[in-house]
């Protein structure tokens, strides 16, 4: 056990058995369905999301915990008598971080570091956070800060329709995705998310082609962890992928996790992204 806890937003996209593995603690955003809303995380399953957009037409939303949410997290984790490191979903997307930030002055004894990620770009920072030696919490929320410029993720999308529900994408831009077949790569840059490489035709084969892009790249990546988030709804399909994967980077640990309901939110169904770790120069 560190002598810090190591706390994170539910984005991070973990499975359940190395959150208890290493003991990290989740804070909640939330999602709103209609009239209902709901913590993210553990009580709202990607599926019970995706099946109240198909049922209802209509896409949930999603909020950040609040200052508020942030300060009783904080001061029930410092109560245990150990430091808190947190690390937040990117700052870029979402008021995480801020609210964390603030929550952390009031409180004292907390480190907040912004992932400038979320799933399983963030996943990889703590992971390598915790599998370190590190125990100092300022050294860890240091580390980090440098790690997650290494980090590097991107997904493809079957459709934008979610996106431009949500405000992330203009109707105009989605339409012309949807008439002609576009299948875009959103990558992870900064902080923030920009279109990549825009694939043509089918979505399945759209898919294998970004894939193959991506390790494509594997000269510059480290292969021991690659980190497989998703919202395909073919599973049959995702056993393929990952065989590929498997066999291509000949990686020692392969995490693959579906989507959370507040990314999945935003991202709809039949989303795959691949997240790996850049070598030290």
């Amino acid at each position: 056990m560190k002598p810090y806890i190591l706390s994170a937003d539910s984005t991070l996209d973990m499975p359940p058995e190395l959150i208890a593995q290493y003991d990290i603690r989740i804070i909640a955003s939330y999602v709103t369905l209609g009239e209902r809303t709901v913590e993210d995380w553990p009580e709202l399953t990607q599926k019970e999301l995706l099946d109240y957009v198909r049922q209802s037409g209509q896409l949930a939303k999603t909020s950040a915990a609040n200052p508020d949410d942030y300060e009783r997290w904080f001061r029930n984790l410092t109560a245990e008598g150990r430091p808190v490191v947190h690390v937040a979903k990117s700052s870029a997307l979402s008021s995480c971080y801020q609210n964390a930030c603030m929550a952390a002055k009031e409180v004292g004894n907390v480190w907040v570091v912004d992932s400038k990620n979320l799933a399983g770009g963030s996943s990889l920072t703590i992971l390598a956070a915790l599998r370190s030696d590190l125990e100092d919490p300022a050294e860890a929320a240091s580390f980090m800060e440098a790690y997650r410029e290494r980090v590097e993720g991107s997904f493809i999308i079957e459709t934008l329709e979610f996106l431009r529900k949500g405000g992330r994408c203009s109707a105009v831009a989605a339409l012309g995705a949807n008439i002609l077949k576009l299948r875009p790569e959103i990558v992870f840059d900064g902080g923030m998310m920009r279109v990549g490489k825009k694939y043509r035709g089918v979505y399945r084969k759209c898919v294998y082609e970004y894939l193959d892009d991506q390790l494509a790249k594997l000269p510059d990546y480290e292969t021991d962890l690659v980190y497989i988030n998703h919202t395909l709804q073919d599973l049959s399909f995702l056993e393929e992928l990952k065989g590929r994967v498997r066999e291509r980077t000949g990686c020692r640990e392969l995490i693959v996790y579906p989507a959370s309901s507040a990314i999945s939110t935003h991202c709809g169904p039949n989303t795959f992204g691949v997240f790996f770790v850049r070598k030290e120069k």
